[in-house]
């Protein structure tokens, strides 16, 4: 009986006690759901050689919500793009080298209404420039059209090493459409080419991103520049000149429209005052149309022949309707002199050369891009002399 009536008093404190943890349980659940989140900022907090190329980022998580975000260093404000849901916020400002930077976020339904972090940017040692390239004489340029042969060229400043070579790779994209499964490819430690297995299609609309400012492709060394371009691919235009045969039969979307007689380079060799030889064969093998001009002086002294009494001199002298198809000075151009040899025999230093009915022709017809497809000719393209892309076969791109 004693005991009795202490048992009473513990059964209720118990009761109590479960019910009290039940009501809080209750508070908590309720909590949550009205809830709060928590704000994400990278790079985080007195983070340190921060590659400028990389963006600022904001996040929101729960029922968080960004509402403004300022990215400064002093008076300087580095623009950013807010998303509509308050969710995330993403520099689009460029970051400059070694510099202290500071983020101050503002948000509702955060645990922290406004929050301010500050980071620094990476010193750089080395930087390299880079450019988007349509050949080495033109950059590529933004909406403009191009021929169905056109390669997508990145030029840099400097030697890249194999290792900056992967990393720089890695901060390039290419997207079309039609959809092409292409490759980058070095030419040489300074040039990357990309191409499809085959030409683009008609009609096809490329962008290229070469997205290097502040990638850092070796220790301390980084790029320096950024480059877009989207450009266009018209109708597929490719003259397939016979050396052998003399003519160019030239196809527009792979239908035959026109056969134009030509005489091209005549062949053999010789030293120039330097040592260097020189060729004198209209190079076998796809060219990619470079440029071209209403007019061109040329003479034999742009490839180093410069004595007079050279039999393969020549003074300097002005052409006209002129398509450059080489770095090394092959063109499609019109000829007026010895106009007998066209479609007969190849006595050119290395052009084709076609009549003046023609000339205007094919001077209209060819754009930047366009292929120029030499065959049966003793010499090849290279990337010595010019754009060999199209000589490289798939397997070895």
């Amino acid at each position: 009986m004693t005991n009795r009536p202490r048992i009473a008093p513990l059964t209720a404190v118990a009761t109590f006690v479960a019910l009290g943890a039940m009501l809080l349980s209750g508070c908590s659940a309720s909590a949550q759901a009205a809830g709060t989140g928590d704000i994400t900022i990278a790079p985080a907090s007195s983070a340190v050689d921060v590659a400028p190329g990389s963006p600022v980022t904001v996040n929101a998580t729960g029922t968080a919500a960004v509402t403004s975000v300022t990215l400064t260093h002093g008076s300087t404000n580095v623009a950013g793009t807010l998303a509509a849901d308050g969710h995330s916020w993403k520099s689009t400002g460029k970051l400059a080298f070694d510099t202290t930077y500071t983020v101050t976020v503002n948000a509702t339904n955060a645990t922290k209404a406004t929050t301010t972090t500050t980071f620094r940017t990476a010193k750089a040692t080395k930087t390299i420039n880079s450019s988007l390239e349509a050949n080495l004489m033109n950059s590529l340029k933004n909406g403009a059209t191009y021929g169905v042969g056109q390669v997508l060229i990145v030029h840099f400043a400097k030697s890249l090493s194999k290792a900056q070579q992967a990393k720089a790779v890695a901060a390039l994209t290419v997207t079309s459409t039609p959809a092409v499964e292409g490759q980058w490819h070095w030419v040489n430690s300074q040039q990357v080419d990309y191409r499809g297995e085959n030409y683009w299609a008609t009609g096809s609309t490329i962008t290229v991103n070469a997205n290097l400012y502040g990638v850092e492709l070796s220790s301390g060394v980084y790029g320096n520049s950024n480059a877009h371009a989207t450009i266009h691919i018209g109708d597929k235009h490719v003259a397939i000149a016979d050396n052998a045969k003399h003519i160019m039969k030239v196809y527009i979307n792979d239908k035959l429209v026109r056969t134009v007689k030509v005489s091209m380079g005549m062949g053999g060799t010789t030293r120039a005052q330097d040592g260097s030889l020189v060729n004198y064969w209209t190079r076998n093998g796809p060219h990619i149309v470079i440029q071209k001009s209403l007019a061109v002086t040329m003479s034999s002294a742009s490839y180093g022949i410069t004595d007079p009494h050279s039999p393969f001199f020549y003074a300097p002298e002005t052409v006209k309707d002129a398509v450059r198809i080489s770095y090394s000075g092959e063109f499609v151009h019109l000829r007026t002199w010895s106009t007998y040899d066209i479609g007969v025999k190849n006595t050119s230093h290395g052009c084709i050369n076609v009549g003046i009915a023609d000339s205007m022709y094919m001077y209209n017809l060819l754009r930047p891009g366009d292929i120029v497809d030499v065959i049966n000719s003793k010499a090849t393209v290279s990337f010595a002399n010019t754009q060999a892309d199209w000589e490289v076969p798939w397997s070895k791109w």
